[in-house]
């Protein structure tokens, strides 16, 4: 009977990714560009064109045509902020939760935003197509 009822759990969890795959506005970051280009490049992200060819530059011309991403580890998926400046977040960080992330793999990429930090520089962002069966969870 329990190999049963983990079974079940296991579809019912599964069920609610797909509404998180497939809503609007999943991105991740690729990391920071400063004056001096990137400061810092988030670790296990590479920057892919079309053919599967990495993308070393850090001007947003190079980086415009970045059309897929390799994951080496999860990455953390989030609202999209376009070219919009950064909201400000709380205070304290919170208590730690499960937050969507996508696993390791390439990724398409449908779009490339540059959300400008208070501070000066800019975030790389990337809007990902996400397929439901490579969203999981992370504590975060």
């Amino acid at each position: 009977m329990a190999p049963t009822r983990t079974a079940l759990a296991c579809a019912l969890a599964l069920a609610a990714l797909p509404s998180f795959a497939q809503s609007e506005g999943n991105c991740i970051l690729a990391g920071r560009l400063g004056d001096s280009g990137w400061a810092p490049r988030m670790q296990g992200v590479q920057l892919l064109d079309a053919g599967g060819a990495a993308i070393n530059g850090a001007s947003k011309q190079a980086l415009a045509g970045v059309k897929q991403v390799r994951l080496t580890a999860p990455a953390l998926l989030a609202r999209c902020d376009g070219a919009n400046e950064l909201a400000l977040g709380p205070d304290s960080p919170g208590p730690k939760s499960a937050v969507p992330a996508i696993g390791p793999g390439v990724v398409a990429v449908e779009a490339v935003n540059f959300p400008k930090l208070r501070r000066g520089g800019e975030l790389v962002e990337l809007k990902v197509s996400v397929p439901a069966e490579r969203v999981t969870q992370l504590m975060r």
